[in-house]
This record gives C-alpha cells, sequence and structure tokens, in this order.
C-alpha cells in the first residue's frame, strides 16, 4: 500500500490520497494508522494471530546466554548472539503453537496441581530439602518474574507436558522390532580397504591454457565477487532522549512517597494454617463445621499449634503446628492470601476458608512490616520510574517522525536535518560477509531490498537486537560480477589440480576394482584390513565406515569405491558379515525397549511440532 501511494504522489491524485489520509489523522490519530499499516513496532512475530515481542525475545536470549557462559562450556567470543535468536525465536513460536493447542483441546490443570509441581523444584529448596519461601521469591526477583506471573507460566508449561506425554507415551515397540534392533545394532564386520593418495597424481597433472580456460569458464559462478554496498546511515538510541528529560525534587519526593505506601501495606505474614480436605458436599458441610468449632476454641485462648497438630491434614506442616513460614504476597493461593491478608495483628485468626486444596483455618502469628529503603538508596529507581511513560511516548513520537521523514524525504540528509541525527557512512559492504549488526537478520534484509537497493529509497527505522533503530539509504551499489581470470588464475590452476589429481586417483581404483571383480586377488597392495568392527566403530573414516556397512553379500566380491573429502580415494571391500546377537535378559530388554520407545516418541513430538508449524499462519516482522 505505502510503495503505491508514494509511486503514485508525484500526479494529481496525490491531493486526493493526502485528503483522504488528513481525515484519517484527524479521526484517528496517526500513530494508530500507521500501527494499523505496519504492525505493532514491538512485534517480531505473530503466531496464528498471537503476538511474540522483541522483548520476550530478547529477555530469553539474555537467559540463555547467561546459563551459558555460567557454565563454562562456551567461549564469550564464540558466541553467536544471531544463531542463538534465531533459535530463540523458533522455541517461542513452538511454545506458543503447543499452548494454542491445549487452549483447543480444552487441558486444564489444578491449582494444586501447580502448588504441588511448584514445591518440587529443586531451585526453591532449602538446605533443608524442603521447599523455602524466601528462596522462591528471591530467585523469582532475580529473573524479574512476580509469583503469579510464575505460577501463570508453570501452568502452561505443565500443560504442554499433558499433551506431549501423551504422544511420547502412545509409542511402542513389538518383540519383531526390539530383536531387528538387536540384530542390526549388534552386527560386526570384517572389511578391507586400500587407500590411493591425491598426492601421488599431483605431479601427472598437466594443464594447458585451453584446460585452465575451460575450467574458469564451466565454473564462472565459483569465481564471482559478492554483490557490495555501501550505505548512508543514521542511529537512532531510545536512550538518548533520556538525557533531555528531567523530574523535579518535589516529583522525586511525592513518588517515593506512594512507593512506600506500597511497601507498607506488603510487609511479610508468618502464618500458620489448619487443613481439612473432603470429597462431598456432606464431608465439606462437616468440615466446615468443624474448623468453625476450632475457631471458636482458639478466640477463647486455646493453642492453635496443638490444634493443628491433631488435626491438620498437611502432614508436613501439621507436626509444626501449622507453621507455614513467612509469606509474601503473591506466593501462595488468591483466596487464602486474601483472607491471611485481611488479619492485622499477631494471634488473629481467620474465619473458615475455602481454596482448591480443601477448607483452611488461618492463623497470624507475627507480621514484619516491609523493609523501607532510604530515599537515596532509590532516587535512580524513582527518576526512572517517573520518566518511565514519558520515555516510551517520547520514543513512539521519535519513531513515528522518523518513518513519516524515510516515507516522504527523498535523501537521508533530509531526515538527519529534520530529527538532529547524524549521518555516517560505511564502506563497502559484502553481502556474506556483514560485519557487527549489519548482519542481524532484519538489517540484511533492509539493506538488500527492492525499495532500498532498485528504487533508492530511505528504509523505515530498523530495529537492532540492543535496541537502537538504523535508517539506511544506498550510498553506492556494486552486483556480484565475475572476477577476471588474471585475477582467480591462482585460484583455478589450484582447484583445477585438485580436480584432476583425484580423477586420476579415482581411476586407477577403478582399474583395481575392476582387475578384482575379474578375479585378481591383489593381495600385494597395502590393504588395511579390520575385524569384527561394529557401526559405533570410530578408528576408521566415517565415509569408509558406511561403505562398509551399505555393502551386502550377495555380490561376490562386495567392494565400493568412496572418494572422500581430502581428495583421497579408497576401495573398500566387505569380507564377511555376524549379525548381533539377540538377548533374552528380561531386565536387558525392558531397558532396550524403554530405550527405542523414548526415541519413538521424541520423534512423535517433534513430527507433531512440525504438523502444528506447517499449520499455523505464522508471520515474522522486520
Amino acid at each position: 500500500m505505502l510503495l503505491k501511494i508514494r509511486e503514485k504522489s508525484r500526479g494529481i491524485v496525490a491531493y486526493f490520497i493526502v485528503g483522504l489520509i488528513a481525515i484519517a489523522f484527524s479521526l484517528w490519530g496517526m500513530d494508530s494508522l500507521f500501527t494499523a499499516w505496519r504492525g505493532d513496532p514491538n512485534e517480531a512475530v505473530q503466531v496464528n494471530g498471537e503476538t511474540i515481542t522483541h522483548q520476550q525475545i530478547d529477555r530469553r536470549v539474555q537467559q540463555q546466554m547467561r546459563q551459558l557462559l555460567q557454565s563454562g562450556q562456551i567461549d564469550p567470543d564464540q558466541l553467536d548472539t544471531d544463531l542463538l535468536r534465531q533459535i530463540v525465536t523458533s522455541q517461542l513460536v513452538q511454545q506458543e503453537l503447543l499452548r494454542q493447542e491445549t487452549e483447543r483441546l480444552k487441558l486444564r490443570v489444578s491449582d494444586r496441581q501447580v502448588e504441588r509441581e511448584m514445591v518440587r523444584i529443586d531451585a526453591f529448596r532449602g538446605q533443608d530439602g524442603r521447599f523455602n519461601q524466601e528462596t522462591f521469591t528471591q530467585l523469582l526477583r532475580q529473573e524479574g518474574l512476580s509469583p503469579a506471573a510464575f505460577r501463570a507460566q508453570l501452568r502452561e508449561d505443565i500443560l504442554v507436558q499433558q499433551l506431549l506425554s501423551g504422544l511420547y507415551a502412545s509409542e511402542f515397540v513389538t518383540p519383531a522390532e526390539l530383536a531387528e534392533f538387536q540384530r542390526i545394532a549388534g552386527e560386526k564386520r570384517d572389511y578391507r580397504y586400500l587407500l590411493i593418495r591425491q598426492a601421488d597424481f599431483m605431479d601427472e597433472v598437466n594443464l594447458s591454457e585451453a584446460d585452465i580456460e575451460a575450467f574458469y569458464t564451466e565454473n564462472a559462478r565459483a569465481f564471482m565477487a559478492p554483490r557490495r554496498v555501501q550505505l548512508d546511515y543514521l542511529m537512532f538510541d531510545p536512550d538518548s532522549l533520556m538525557q533531555d528529560m528531567s523530574v523535579s525534587e518535589e516529583e522525586i519526593q511525592l513518588e517515593y512517597q506512594r512507593f512506600i505506601a506500597g511497601l507498607e501495606q506488603q510487609g511479610r505474614y508468618r502464618a500458620a494454617h489448619i487443613l481439612l480436605s473432603y470429597d462431598s458436599a456432606a464431608e465439606q458441610a462437616e468440615a466446615q463445621a468443624q474448623l468453625e468449632g476450632v475457631r471458636e476454641e482458639v478466640l477463647q485462648g486455646a493453642d492453635f499449634a496443638e490444634l493443628a497438630a491433631d488435626l491438620s491434614e498437611d502432614t508436613a506442616t501439621a507436626r509444626r503446628g501449622g507453621d507455614l513460614g513467612w509469606i509474601e504476597p503473591g506466593s501462595l493461593d488468591p483466596a487464602f492470601e486474601s483472607a491471611l491478608f485481611a488479619l492485622t495483628e499477631a494471634g488473629q485468626v481467620s474465619p473458615v476458608v475455602a481454596t482448591d486444596f480443601g477448607l483452611h483455618l488461618i492463623y497470624l502469628a507475627d507480621k514484619q512490616a516491609a523493609d523501607i529503603p532510604a530515599l537515596d538508596e532509590v532516587r535512580d529507581g524513582m527518576r526512572e520510574r517517573l520518566l518511565a511513560q514519558p520515555m516510551r511516548e517520547a520514543v513512539s513520537e521519535k519513531l513515528e517522525l522518523l518513518r513519516n521523514l524515510s516515507f516522504s524525504a527523498d535523501r537521508l540528509d533530509e531526515v538527519a536535518q529534520q530529527t538532529g541525527l547524524e549521518r555516517a557512512q560505511t564502506d563497502w559492504l559484502y553481502d556474506g560477509q556483514l560485519p557487527g549488526f549489519w548482519r542481524q537478520d532484519r538489517v540484511r534484509q533492509a539493506i538488500f531490498s527492492q525499495e532500498v537497493l532498485e528504487d533508492g529509497w530511505v528504509s523505515e527505522p530498523v530495529r537492532l537486537e540492543d535496541g537502537r533503530y538504523v535508517l539506511i539509504q544506498k550510498a553506492a551499489f556494486e552486483p556480484a560480477q565475475q572476477r577476471p581470470l588474471a585475477e582467480v588464475r591462482d585460484e583455478v590452476i589450484e582447484e583445477l589440480t585438485f580436480f584432476e589429481a583425484q580423477r586420476l586417483a579415482e581411476a586407477a581404483v577403478l582399474d583395481l576394482q575392476t582387475r578384482l571383480v575379474e578375479g585378481e586377488s591383489l593381495e600385494h597392495q597395502s590393504w588395511v584390513l579390520r575385524e569384527g568392527v561394529s557401526r559405533t566403530n570410530r578408528s576408521d573414516d566415517r565415509q569408509i565406515l558406511s561403505a562398509a556397512f551399505a555393502l551386502t553379500e550377495q555380490a561376490q566380491p562386495a567392494v565400493r569405491l568412496v572418494n572422500l573429502p581430502s581428495g583421497d580415494v579408497a576401495l573398500v571391500q566387505l569380507l564377511s558379515m555376524t549379525e548381533g546377537e539377540v538377548s533374552s535378559d528380561p531386565e536387558e530388554l525392558t531397558e532396550l525397549r524403554q530405550m527405542l520407545q523414548g526415541d519413538k516418541g521424541y520423534r512423535l513430538q517433534t513430527q507433531f511440532v512440525h504438523h502444528l508449524e506447517q499449520q499455523a499462519e505464522i508471520k515474522v516482522r522486520n
């Protein structure tokens, strides 16, 4: 749409089009119109109408980078962030497809199951091996997650696992498959091979000028100079807008007061409870009456801990008098927390509370006010909070301006003059050899797009992985072109010599193969003998091993020629083969069956996810 408008805006019809746009601006605003045309600028991928944002991808990339670096198994200099971003994006797309499938199938999981899975997570356990509330809260803070958000994420994970587990468990292995696998996997072969070195034929290669020119012509694409482009560009860093923003001391003081007011409402609560479960309406009514009676006893001075130890069905806490430890908002069932946080003084007991776990009576053992930091400790945070919304608005306005100018301006200089951004120019950038952020997928696609290369337009702002934006315009361009023979003559001779020497080595092996088939023993040759070799052998070249196991005893002699990447050529002969033994040991068969079933189940899961991808409407935004 924008392309057509841009092409036609030079004519008389432009006045009519501009009139329509002006009406749209007055009714809905420029931002909404450009959002409708271009989509949400924060949207990275759309999966069946659901959005995966750049922030989600960035957050996951950072998490996986931390995990990789902390493992110590990868050199930071070797970490390919572009590849990692592609992998993460694919993971999030598949995760979203599976989530949508659980919704379509109406899969459900109870709050009780979510809680059960949460307390089983090793990372949340204390030194005593039990779930530790403080550890739980601290780890979530480090990941920037609230307890509610973590529960929602865990719920999705459990549902997806249910879906995939169902597929996994549907696979089975028959006795015939089990026996056949053992025969094939345990197979042993005797073979020999003869290696003819390409280097031994190098001196026999005689190249004429006609050979060189013919090879150069026939393989012209191998001697092409890649297309290259020189770009003018503008860089917009959203953080630069922060420099022109300020907040007054009075605003910081007011924000601090709001901040500490919120903290004062939170605090920490030490609670105990008595839990009674039920399986019917009659049992529920009985439990309700029993807990109401217990509540009256506590209000009249009975010891809550003793009653909890005698009555509570939560065995993990009953032996501690029902003690749940210190609790922070968002870490337990919402109904439970609502009743607990309604208690204001230690020693108070709640009315009977219903959750998915059963009926509770809650006792407030202690309450601690939240730690209130001094203003100087959180001043920077207060400033960022105050500037967050103005910052978002300023970035949105700046991007809108840049998009408008990229649409209307003929030259990047015009955009630079009206925005105050500094124009810069690159050296020659070669396709396939792009440096730095220029090789990021979105940037490369913009560089070599028709609009930039052929039409010469200014690109829209392209978001970089670090959050900055770049606008580009072609300064110069050279298409891929044939490098003259004089320039690549040495490369041509080197490659042609390699192929000719290999061809001579191959001819020598073919001659040996013919003689062997005709009955000559060739025992005087330098055969390498391998006996009792399995498929997992690593002593020989993989191609030689594969050739040996691809041969059959039906044809005698069973021989095969193998061209190796090094240029050498091998002649492989199968001498004998022995099938693997079929075990009758029940334990061994059970273990093997589980392994094969697991492999089949995993492949079924993979096929299922690929099917979802093929059926889905996936749109990747640049």
